[in-house]
């Protein structure tokens, strides 16, 4: 199956506002309602998957000056499909003043499925962006399938960072090791572009990387997802969220519940 969606957001009359919203199942863009000045859009599952042979593409557009937040309904969870691998791309594009905090939930990646993911960020200067990317590494019980995971960052034209992780059983030797994942199951990851003024340092289970363009990228392994986020979220200063983007604007209280999906098709 192949799928794109589109989301885009505007500053209109003073306020930020999303203006377009399309997509193909298994991609539902649905924009909910939260408190704040912040708009807030789900992608909900249309469809199980993503599966061996799917080609999903989503694409967010911030402009001048407007701010964004971005959630999924629920995990994905990843399968063997027709054994050939399930790709997915997401395009970050965010112009000057804009601010965009990608936050999906987890991908869980089961037994021999295949998974590529990409995450390419274009920011122009003066923008900001908070993405994270949650990876587990096969379901309870299971061993994992292959992950290959790249995050590319451009700001004003100038790559900041290129990066390729691969795990599973297709991985080079040593991928579960203290250099890897050292035995834990999942691998989270938050990029902040440009990095908080605040300082932030590596800890067992946790890398701290200054990019030197200006960002941060913070790698975490854990037994759980739980506990993955509470590392990110102890690493990440208070200036790494989104409501605190500018200053002339109250804190926003994250939504903790999302509408149901209703009639979700299976296959």
């Amino acid at each position: 199956m192949r799928a794109t969606a589109l989301i885009r957001a505007e500053v209109r009359h003073g306020r930020s506002v999303v203006t377009r919203l399309l997509g193909q199942v298994p991609l539902a863009p649905r924009e909910v309602s939260v408190p704040g000045p912040i708009p807030e859009v789900v992608l909900v599952g249309g469809a199980a998957g993503p599966i061996g042979g799917d080609d999903l593409a989503v694409r967010v557009e911030v402009g001048p000056g407007a701010r964004l937040r971005i959630r999924t309904a629920a995990a994905a969870v990843v399968l063997i499909g027709d054994g050939t691998p399930a790709r997915q791309r997401v395009d970050l594009v965010i112009a000057a003043g804009g601010v965009l905090d990608w936050s999906p939930e987890p991908v869980v990646v089961a037994a021999r499925a295949t998974f590529h993911a990409v995450v390419h960020a274009e920011l122009d200067d003066g923008a900001r962006l908070f993405a994270r990317e949650t990876l587990i590494l096969g379901r309870s019980g299971e061993p994992c399938g292959d992950v290959l995971s790249r995050w590319d960052a451009v700001v004003a034209g100038q790559p900041v960072l290129r990066q390729q992780s691969v795990y599973g059983p297709a991985a080079p030797p040593g991928w579960r090791g203290p250099a890897g994942t050292a035995g834990g199951t999942v691998v989270g990851t938050r990029l902040t572009l440009p990095a908080p003024a605040e300082p932030a340092s590596s800890a067992p289970g946790r890398a701290v990387c200054a990019l030197a363009g200006g960002g941060r990228l913070i790698t975490v392994t854990a037994a759980d997802a739980p506990a993955a986020h509470a590392t990110l979220a102890a690493a990440a200063a208070r200036a790494d969220q989104v409501s605190s983007a500018t200053s002339s604007d109250p804190a926003v209280p994250r939504s903790s519940t999302l509408p149901a999906p209703a009639g979700a098709a299976v296959r």
